[in-house]
């Protein structure tokens, strides 16, 4: 397992969201050109898809700060910053601000609200169309000189003003070839939620992501699952794909599954492997509890670690019990998904949205 100074190189927050909200009507609703004007409080809040949950970092023994608790925050940050990239477009265009035009689109006859403006040299244009009365298509296309590219697709599903539940896709391909970043291949998947205040959650999955700096690089799929109680404390499912350990071949892979309590600390569990030439190595199962301030209080791998001591108990990290991720999950195609997020996204309406429909841009004309 990598030592704490190469795990560390870039930790930042945590990140999470979710809520509830009922169903609505699909996209062939007739009676849609008849609601409302599309208007500002049809844009989601866009700060509720970033939000962070600070605490933690991570090193190498008792005392010293949680290794697979900075793991996580760095993984997470990294979606955060891919969602961050196109939903500050929205922000920045859109958000306090009444839409640059509306109308009624040639295909469908939906009203939308069409809003405006430039960002890093890349003239951009948010459409929203409303395609029921509580369901709006939302589509991003960017130009640069005579480059253009949809950005992102998806459907909200409103349950108050700029609040309640979607799916949305991002190219992460289009969005690096106009903005030179992150410079990825593939695209991100988000299901969201934000209407309730005492709970938010997501779901990222990331589909045929490869890095663009890398010849040799392998398309991967893997997602994180979170959710976050604001003043409580929070949960993720994560896998996390990254060079972890440069003395390894490879990528190296951590299926993660993080709890922590505000105020009384945390735990993690995890299936650790490697990755390279396709086939995956499990190397270990690791776990690992901090306090309050983030510094382990105990840590154990199931094989031994030059870097990490096996020191304390972690069979129950104050009273959070151990809840080790699946080895399946530990691949290329990781998937650990957690039930609860399951119940919250199918109650908001977020998971019933299928892919065909959160990729249309019908009516961005």
């Amino acid at each position: 397992m990598p030592s704490a100074s190469i795990l560390f190189r870039a930790v930042a927050a945590a990140a999470v969201l979710v809520a509830a909200v009922p169903a609505c009507k699909s996209d062939a609703d007739p009676s849609a050109a008849a609601g409302q004007e599309v208007g500002q409080d049809d844009v989601f809040n866009t700060d509720d898809l970033v939000l962070a949950d600070a605490g933690g970092a991570g090193a190498g023994k008792i005392g010293e700060a949680a290794v697979l608790l900075g793991v996580a925050k760095k993984s997470v940050d990294q979606s955060r910053s891919h969602v961050r990239t196109v939903v500050d477009v929205i922000k920045e265009i859109a958000e306090g601000k009444k839409p640059t035009a509306t109308g009624v689109t040639v295909v469908g006859k939906f009203k939308y609200g069409k809003w405006t403006g430039t960002k890093a040299g890349v003239n951009l244009t948010l459409w929203v169309i409303r395609t029921a009365e509580n369901r709006l298509r939302y589509v991003v296309v960017g130009t640069k000189g005579a480059d253009t590219k949809v950005l992102l697709t998806g459907v909200f599903i409103k349950k108050a003003p700029r609040v309640g539940g979607g799916r949305l896709h991002v190219s992460l391909a289009n969005v690096s070839a106009l903005f030179g970043a992150p410079n990825k291949a593939g695209s991100m998947h988000v299901w969201f939620a934000n209407h309730r205040a005492d709970v938010r959650g997501r779901r990222i999955a990331y589909l045929g992501v490869k890095d663009l700096t890398k010849a040799d690089d392998v398309p991967a799929n893997f997602a994180l699952d979170a959710i976050y109680k604001p003043g409580v404390g929070g949960r993720l499912r994560q896998i996390s794909l990254d060079d972890h350990d440069p003395a390894e071949k490879g990528l190296e892979i951590f299926a993660l599954r993080v709890l922590w309590k505000h105020a009384v600390g945390g735990r993690a569990d995890a299936v650790y492997a490697n990755l390279a030439a396709g086939k995956v190595t499990k190397l270990a199962d690791v776990h690992e509890c901090w306090g309050p301030s983030g510094l382990r209080t105990a840590f154990k791998a199931s094989k031994p670690d030059p870097n990490n001591a096996n020191e304390g108990d972690t069979s129950k990290c104050f009273d959070i019990a151990e809840e080790t991720p699946p080895d399946a999950a530990a691949s290329a195609d990781g998937k650990d998904p957690d039930p609860e997020l399951d119940a919250l996204l199918t109650e908001a309406g977020a998971a019933g949205i299928d892919q065909a429909d959160a990729d249309k841009n019908e009516g961005a004309q």
